[in-house]
């Protein structure tokens, strides 16, 4: 269960993943102004290990108890305990700019009612030192941090936050701190953030009681999405005996059996020092820190015994189990006899025991990552599903390990069949083992990965070691990969089935195995209307006069209380000193080699080089543009005509990172009268692989090979089985595609290209083309696509190594054939207004509305940047999220000059297309719009403009969009200079009349009052 969009960082590569959910209050995303890429900060390595705090000694009240250096990531550890109440504190020492704090805490629930996720809203809502109606968001725009959240998973609650700005650390610090341990709590705050009953009209007493609430609506929309019901239920069924097998982050049909009182309780209870456990990460002073937690949160304070919140392991069955659930019926899903889902869930080790749940994953990957692995071999191949489903891997996220290999889109009489093949597949990887090149690949990948670095290294390293941690685990004998991966080898070379041993006993003499399947139910989602309904009519029947009355105080206080202006001036906040100077990145060398034009930039890649090739498609037909995310997907997984797919996956995986192809749509941003499409390919290898990294780039570019129609359809039919896969928990997003389409011409494109209009569009290429047909069209693409003439190139990587990259890099040009049929760019034409609806059955909204504003060039677009932000904190949160209910709110401008709003998880639809359609109102009343608000909305923008960038990326943006430093720190400049005046006339000049091209679009449910109530005519499309 997601907020708004899941932040994704790994300390390690993607065989560390964690495959349960997280309720998160708030999720920021990094990009300067609509680059597709991830930034983060480039450390410095530190190549001394000096320590700066000794084993045994104490400072500020805490022992340090541990020290060690690790090399793998060039770090120190530190593990430090204070006296008084034994609160752990880990510390990594790492020349890294990003520093990241977080307060954790075990938490685990005996029953549904979200009773951690509420809570951890709530105590984000004001503290004794900073009693402001949720000093959270409005610290969002009074901070430069690269990540502001808090998260409830299956039993700890997090709260996390990064920086790169000193003086922003300390500020968000005390913010956090007094925040978890000295929270107000308060009754109103419990109503909004938890669940309420309300009268549907507040200022009528006799009008019908609804339940509202920001936790019960997002709720609502995370049980909307059947991936995440499935993999809900997946724990809750496989670990039932404890805290496992109930919601953390609540049924919305259990939310409202919550009290206050309840809440309270949990609080004392759960969140005492001893119970939690604090990191800190980077180069500030920890000693700092320490102070800080000792003098005002700890010193007063005593320790006890917190083994009432230590989880047990799970006994484990003497059987295997069954389970089948229900789902809701997915209109933008397969045909409703393949939207079935089905897995097997193995319980495997104690996630403390590192050495084991470390090969325990390696083995997972070798069994179902590529077309060298066996499941994907038995299960995929055949193609009779529409591929793994979400919950498969290995999951390291709870006490106990699991591994979970699923399939989504198949028939149930395929049931049988999938289970059969499981046992078959398991059988025959322990009599025949594995090929020895497919298990290097998986363990070079991990290698590759340690020398690769991550832009957010000190927050994916705080997720991927909280599980662990949390259950008393090693969480710094984890970072030694080397010697884990070592060990891995040592024991595969000593005993030629060690693998399979493994195997065995985890896998075919496992009892403790569940198999789960879903199916649809057409009724699903008017079973949870009905059942919402009588919860509804079995609270209210109990009530009595008094009680009625006391709900309808309750709602006009609630109301007034959410309308009173919140007094800021005591949260701390940046000064523009802070921010004035805009971050330094290495200088792009930009040179013409063999006419190609290339970008060069000496970073400190720690011994990798990252290739990255942009290739124009604004020459190919329409049809052709139409199926690039489709040719992106397929061109790295056919093989070429010199290696088949299995053997070009094992090449490409033991010496490089893989290749990544992503679909770029870049607008003009000086003018927005044109645009062009280009496809990136990114890559990156270790400098000594370097040489094999050109290699399989010329063989993949030259060589790529479509003749295997077969294995073609098979990842047709998964790649459209898989973007029909969460459209509720990204509904905003598609909604803006979905605005954004009505506005311009190359925005409708773009909406074909990712939005919804693509799933519908690729259903119907295969029912009307075949195979053949497509194939040649993927291939003509490929031949118009892949030229030197068509290409431009970044490279990123040391400086000592620059001269043989730059020679290898040259050889590979050689060999790219040249054909003079590009064209620059295709014009852009603005429509007339318009409004379509897409009719989900889920019982939320995603709401949006779109207008033509102006490029990221123009002198405007920075006042519209801060004006989205402004909008953002003071207009729309508060009304459409704390007022209304929906779980997210927001407006923002892109670098096409596209302006947007948008509602996240939203219980209304009409009223919040009213809340965008009256912005122009609300700026009109007087102070909305103050110096006070202008800076903070500043802020907001600096989290994105300044965001740390990883070595492989610099440059990126230039690569793109054209978009100098000099450009950017231009851009920056101006829009540090915006005033409140500009601010105004901006308002004036966008917001004051009806814009002439427009578009408004609604996610949701079926709605019959759209046409009459808006005056707008919609295009309904379900």
């Amino acid at each position: 269960m997601l907020s708004r969009l899941k932040w994704l960082g790994n300390a390690h590569p993607n065989i560390w993943r964690s495959q349960v959910n997280k309720n998160c209050k708030f999720v920021s995303t990094n990009k300067k102004f609509g680059a597709s890429h991830t930034q983060g900060d480039v450390p410095n390595l530190i190549h001394h290990h000096e320590h700066k705090y000794a084993e045994g000694k104490i400072y500020n009240g805490f022992l340090c108890e541990h020290v060690e250096h690790i090399s793998d990531f060039e770090l120190t550890s530190y593990t430090l305990r204070h006296q008084r109440t034994g609160t752990e504190l880990w510390h990594i020492d790492r020349n890294d700019a990003n520093n990241v704090f977080s307060i954790n805490f075990r938490t685990t629930p005996f029953d549904s009612t979200g009773l951690p996720h509420i809570l951890e809203h709530l105590v984000l809502c004001g503290s004794k030192n900073y009693p402001v109606r949720d000093p959270f968001f409005k610290m969002l725009n009074r901070s430069v941090a690269t990540f502001m959240n808090a998260m409830t998973g299956p039993d700890y609650t997090i709260y996390p936050f990064s920086t790169m700005n000193e003086t922003d650390f300390r500020n968000l610090q005390r913010i956090y701190l007094d925040a978890v341990f000295r929270p107000n709590l308060l009754y109103l705050d419990f109503l909004q953030e938890g669940w309420r009953l309300e009268n549907e009209d507040i200022h009528d007493c006799n009008s019908k009681l609804i339940i509202k609430g920001v936790v019960y609506n997002e709720m609502k929309g995370a049980f909307s999405e059947n991936s995440q019901v499935f993999s809900q239920n997946l724990l809750n069924n496989m670990l039932p005996d404890h805290t496992y097998g109930y919601v953390s982050g609540g049924n919305p049909l259990e939310i409202p059996k919550l009290t206050h009182e309840d809440l309270i309780e949990f609080h004392q209870k759960y969140y005492h020092p001893s119970n939690s456990r604090i990191y800190s990460y980077g180069s500030f002073d920890l000693t700092k820190t320490l102070w800080l937690l000792d003098k005002e949160y700890l010193s007063e304070r005593t320790c006890i015994d917190n083994s009432y919140s230590q989880i047990p392991q799970q006994q484990r069955w003497q059987q295997p189990r069954n389970v089948h659930i229900s789902s809701r019926l997915d209109s933008m899903g397969a045909t409703i006899d393949r939207q079935n889902q089905i897995a097997i869930a193995l319980l495997m080790c104690d996630v403390t025991n590192l050495q084991e749940s470390f090969e325990l994953n390696v083995l997972s990957e070798v069994l179902i990552r590529g077309p060298n692995s066996p499941f994907y071999k038995s299960l995929i191949e055949p193609n009779f599903s529409g591929g793994y489903n979400r919950s498969t891997g290995y999951s390291s996220d709870t006490k106990d390990t699991a591994f979970v290999v699923g399939l989504q889109d198949l028939r149930v009489e395929d049931f049988t069949k999938f289970c059969e093949i499981f046992d078959q597949t398991i059988t025959h990887s322990i009599e025949n083992g594995f090929e020895s090149q497919h298990v290097e690949s998986i363990l070079h990948s991990l290698e590759l990965s340690l020398k690769h670095q991550s832009p957010h290294f000190g927050n994916a390293l705080l997720f991927n070691s909280t599980a662990l941690w949390n259950n008393n685990g090693d969480i710094v004998s984890n970072l030694r990969v080397s010697e884990m991966i070592s060990s891995l080898r040592t024991s595969l070379r000593k005993n030629k089935t060690y693998f399979q041993d493994k195997i065995q006993q985890y896998f075919a003499n496992n009892t403790h195995r569940l198999t789960l399947t879903m199916s649809p139910d057409a009724l699903y989602q008017e079973n949870f209307k009905r059942a919402e309904s009588e919860m509804l009519r079995q609270i209210v029947a109990v009530l009595d006069k008094e009680k009625f009355q006391n709900i309808y105080q309750t709602g006009l206080e609630l109301d007034a209380f959410q309308k009173v202006k919140p007094n800021t001036e005591i949260l701390p906040c940046l000064t523009i000193n802070d921010v004035s100077e805009p971050p330094k990145w290495p200088k792009l060398i930009v040179e013409t080699i063999q006419n190609v034009h290339t970008q060069i930039c000496k970073v400190s890649s720690n011994e990798i080089t990252y290739l990255k090739c942009l290739f124009n498609a604004t020459s190919l037909s329409q049809e052709e543009i139409q199926l690039l995310p489709l040719f992106c997907t397929v061109i790295n997984n056919m093989g070429t005509s010199k290696y088949d797919f299995r053997e070009f996956d094992k090449l490409v995986l033991s010496k490089t990172s893989g290749f990544d192809f992503k679909l770029n749509f870049i607008e003009n941003i000086r003018d927005a009268k044109s645009y062009k499409i280009s496809v990136l390919m990114d890559t990156h290898a270790l400098d000594k692989n370097a040489p094999e990294l050109f290699y399989l780039c010329q063989e993949l570019l030259l060589n790529f090979d479509f003749t295997d129609t077969d294995r073609l359809k098979m990842l047709i039919e998964n790649y459209i089985s898989n973007i029909s896969v969460g459209v509720a928990s990204s509904g905003h997003v598609y909604a803006m595609l979905g605005a954004s389409a009505l506005v311009t011409d190359a925005s409708n494109l773009k909406s074909r290209l990712f939005g919804i209009d693509h799933i519908d569009f690729m259903k119907t290429l295969v029912q009307d083309n075949n195979t053949v047909d497509i194939c040649k069209t993927l291939k003509s693409i490929g031949k118009k696509l892949f030229l030197k003439n068509n290409i431009q190139v970044a490279i990123n990587t040391t400086e000592s190594y620059l001269a043989t990259a730059l020679q290898h890099y040259r050889n590979f040009l050689e060999t790219l054939p040249s054909l003079d049929n590009s064209k620059e760019s295709h014009s852009i034409n603005l429509l007339n207004p318009s409004c379509q609806h897409y009719i989900l059955n889920i019982p939320v909204n995603y709401c949006a509305k779109a207008f033509f504003a102006a490029p990221y060039l123009h002198q405007d677009h920075p006042k519209l940047r801060v004006l989205a932000k402004l909008l953002s904190a003071k207009y729309l949160l508060p009304v459409v999220r704390e007022k209304n209910g929906a779980y997210g709110a927001g407006a923002k401008i892109s670098s096409d000059g596209i302006f947007s709003f948008y509602s996240y998880r939203d219980p209304h639809s009409i009223k919040t297309l009213d809340t965008f359609d009256k912005t122009y109102e609300w700026t009109r009343l007087e102070k909305n719009i103050d110096q006070e608000a202008l800076f903070e909305a500043k802020l907001g923008v600096l989290q994105q403009l300044d965001s740390p960038i990883a070595p492989g990326n610099i440059g990126i943006d230039y690569l793109l969009y054209a978009v100098s430093q000099d450009m950017f720190e231009n851009y920056r400049s101006r829009m540090l200079s915006v005033t409140v005046d500009e601010i105004h006339d901006t308002v004036q000049k966008y917001l004051k009349k009806t814009p002439k091209n427009f578009g408004k679009c609604i996610i949701g449910p079926e709605n019959e009052e759209l046409q009459l109530e808006t005056n707008h005519k919609w295009k309904i499309i379900s």
